[in-house]
């Protein structure tokens, strides 16, 4: 509720509140060895970012160059952040702490109801808030800046993470519901009433794997924990469960079913994200392959994964790998991983079985055995997203995972009292990490600035404000201390490089801060274009350099590419010294003509369409859609003279330049030339085939008498006489018939026809450019 400890002030108050709540309830029993060997391997292995990186084989290629060639001098540590590396295992520290806390509690069946009771009624809170904040009113206090915030939704900048924890929600407020039911308690209607809250926000946030979660939970918990015996009954309503939800999904008017039914017909949208995930998926794997056992340093993905990966997305920053499990590999490696997973196993394993046993199990036992499987379930529900997302990355959510795998565990699991030691160690460890959350949250308010990365946030928001109030010298001074604790942050050498241009300074020093932005994001394209548009007013002629390397990023012949270079050509109106290096930027005929396309009637249209026509005399690299764009800019333009010259010469072109060639030859009174031009190649409408009721052409001729206005009769008058053989009769019909509003087009195309068989072609010609302006150009 405080914004999913996001924020740096967020992270304050939610650390405080963790460290109270381990100093009120240290664990008071001891954990399985293998479990408690596991959180100390996860407490110690993450330090090793902070060791030399001689000890692990020396560094890598990139940072020497870095330092070699841009001056970016990192630390001599195996993370080339540490301290990025050293906070985040503060939080990571934290995180074990409380998990060990959880985990070592053994909760009495009432103690584990009524926190069930509170994190159900909680999320369901969150959910009702996320509702108000999306529908009516904005929480004030939630995230709303970053990367995702246009796709987010509730406190998380991320709506996937919103909808998993309102379908973690839901599955709770169901168990909590049924066990009040058995217990013949009152709040069985309040649970009941909540559990609609998550459900509605699932739906309305759209996100497709939280009604996936949503399914998978309520069919586990229907066929486990709220059915006592009989499989196929178990069978039987849990695909009852399954059918209503997906039936409520598909049907529904919102954006929800659309999108589960762009899932179902495999839209290309759907597909390019599977596939981005894929290969972002299989690149974390290849790179953590190379460094397995240590990784790279905690805190370190969105700033190494582009520096050593060739995947190449121009329009998307990867600031995750979009898996909890792989982002654990490739920052911490191997030895961070593994004792994860062995502590994961350890709690399944400790959660019970997962059917019923009334042999072996007391009747009065089963209420607290139906709570740790619907906590099981949560916690089960959490970890399998964390497969495909980092939601339990995030502060909040990864908190409230570690609580339900506490409260999944049986109390026999945990049979040895603590020592006296263990407890006060834990109320010690609460301790350090209230004072933790002081100091992030005294860093949140502006009261103090550690070296910590977050610190930087705090010193983005200073030099915001102080470049609004044209305070340029002392930004410059706040980047440069930002950049200190943050060497590998990509925008503050882009901040950096802005004040120096703002206060008029060598534009070198902001060429080179620009150029170490472009090297530290190498795929990013979206800088590049902003940097070249930051330039116009200072340098013009250095704009090219970025944009240059903006092209480059982007996919050779895509369309975002000729977007992109169009934005460019758009912003230069002004600057008519960067056309020619522009125009030498246009490396294919595609943007040769994206160039001529945003070029003005003239001299200078004649000047580069020359340039064109002299690389590409027969415009033979043109395909049909863009031979129609040049040859009717061309006409709109230039010399049309020339146009029907070329036309003339290449017969290939005409049917892409007819109109223009028509449209000439009857200027220079050849109207029967354009008149034979225009009938050859324009698209002829569908017309009703010719009337053979000549016998009736009196009761025809009345009928149009009696009906001058209505186009239906005169129409069927003239085919009449078109089939006796009339023309003379024919062609006076089909003159009133086209004087009428709303003619068909192919009446205009037969009157030219009559035309042109009594060889007034001059005539012809003008009923026909009328029937051209109907027509689409093809």
């Amino acid at each position: 509720m405080l914004g999913s400890g996001k924020v740096t002030w967020s992270l304050g108050a939610s650390m405080c509140l963790m460290g109270m709540a381990v100093v009120l309830a240290p664990p008071l029993y001891r954990l399985p060895n293998v479990a408690a060997v596991s959180l100390v391997m996860i407490l110690l292995v993450p330090l090793s970012g902070l060791l030399p990186v001689s000890w692990f084989g020396g560094p890598a290629p990139w940072r020497s160059m870095l330092a070699e060639s841009w001056g970016i001098y990192l630390p001599a540590t195996l993370s080339p952040d540490p301290h990025a590396t050293f906070e985040s295992w503060l939080v990571m520290a934290a995180g074990a702490v409380w998990l060990w806390a959880c985990l070592g509690q053994r909760a009495s069946e009432e103690g584990r109801r009524w926190c069930i009771y509170g994190l159900a009624i909680g999320g369901a809170l969150i959910a009702g808030a996320s509702l108000i904040d999306y529908s009516w009113a904005a929480i004030p206090w939630w995230p709303r800046e970053g990367i995702y915030r246009a796709e987010g939704f509730g406190p998380f900048f991320n709506r996937n993470h919103a909808s998993s924890l309102s379908a973690i929600s839901a599955i709770l407020c169901a168990a909590s519901a049924y066990d009040a039911y058995r217990r013949k308690s009152s709040l069985a209607w309040l649970f009941l009433l909540l559990f609609w809250l998550p459900l509605c926000t699932i739906f309305l946030n759209t996100s497709r794997g939280g009604v996936g979660l949503l399914f998978l939970g309520l069919v586990a918990w229907v066929t486990t924990a709220a059915m006592k015996k009989g499989l196929f009954r178990k069978m039987a309503v849990g695909a009852a469960v399954l059918m209503v939800v997906a039936s409520v999904a598909l049907v529904s008017s919102g954006r929800l079913g659309s999108r589960l039914r762009d899932l179902v017909q495999e839209d290309g949208g759907s597909l390019l994200s599977s596939s981005m995930r894929m290969d972002l998926a299989r690149e974390t794997l290849s790179l953590s392959a190379k460094s397995p056992f240590w990784g790279q340093g905690l805190d370190t993905f969105y700033q190494v994964f582009p520096l050593i990966s060739d995947l190449k997305f121009p329009h998307f920053r990867f600031l995750h790998p979009e898996s909890d499990l792989l982002l654990v590999l490739f920052e911490g490696g191997l030895f961070l991983l593994m004792p994860c997973l062995v502590l994961l196993l350890w709690a399944a394993s400790s959660s019970g079985s997962w059917t019923s046993h009334p042999g072996r199990e007391e009747m009065s036992d089963r209420p607290g055995r139906r709570l740790r499987q619907a906590a099981a379930i949560g916690a089960g529900m959490a970890l399998l997203h964390s497969v495909f997302d980092v939601p339990n990355h995030g502060l909040g959510y990864g908190m409230q995972t570690a609580l339900l795998l506490g409260l999944a565990v049986r109390p026999r699991c945990l049979s040895v009292p603590a020592r006296w030691l263990q407890p006060w160690a834990f109320r010690l460890a609460g301790l350090l990490i209230f004072g933790m959350g002081i100091m992030w949250l005294g860093t949140g308010l502006h009261h103090w600035m550690p070296p910590l990365p977050t610190s930087v946030q705090v010193l983005r928001e200073q030099i915001r404000t102080e470049s609004a109030k044209g305070r340029y010298r002392d930004c410059l001074t706040l980047v440069n201390r930002a950049i200190h604790l943050a060497p590998l942050d990509y925008r503050l050498y882009y901040m950096r490089a802005q004040m120096l241009l703002l206060l008029r300074q060598n534009p070198e020093r902001a060429l080179l801060d620009f150029g170490r932005s472009r090297t530290l994001e190498p795929h990013y394209a979206k800088t590049c274009f902003e940097e070249g548009v930051y330039w116009l007013p200072f340098a013009p002629d250095l704009a090219i350099i970025p944009w240059r390397e903006c092209l480059r990023r982007h996919k050779p012949g895509s369309s975002q590419l000729r977007d992109v270079y169009a934005s460019m050509l758009s912003k230069t109106g002004l600057y008519p010294e960067l056309r020619p290096p522009l125009w030498a930027l246009a490396e294919t005929p595609e943007m040769q003509l994206v160039f001529l396309m945003n070029t003005s009637q003239g001299r200078e249209w004649e000047e580069y369409l020359g340039k064109f026509l002299k690389l590409h005399p027969k415009l033979e690299v043109l395909g049909p859609k863009e031979l129609q764009t040049l040859l009717r800019a061309w006409h709109d333009r230039g010399d049309r003279e020339a146009l029907v010259s070329l036309l003339q010469k290449n017969h290939s072109l005409q049917p892409y330049g007819w109109r223009t060639m028509a449209v000439e030859l009857a200027r220079a009174g050849r109207y029967e030339q354009a008149y034979f031009v225009a009938n050859k190649f324009i698209k002829k409408p569908l017309r009703p085939s010719r009337s053979q009721d000549v016998a009736n052409l009196a009761r025809l001729e009345r009928a149009f008498v009696f009906n001058p206005t209505d186009v239906r009769p005169g129409i069927e008058l003239y085919l009449a006489y078109r089939a006796s053989g009339d023309v003379d009769s024919a062609k006076s019909t089909a003159e009133k018939v086209v004087a009428l509003p709303d003619v068909p087009v192919y009446m205009k195309l037969e009157l030219a026809a009559l035309y042109a068989e009594i060889s007034d072609f001059r005539r012809a010609w003008e009923m026909m450019e009328h029937a051209m302006h109907s027509l689409p150009d093809v």
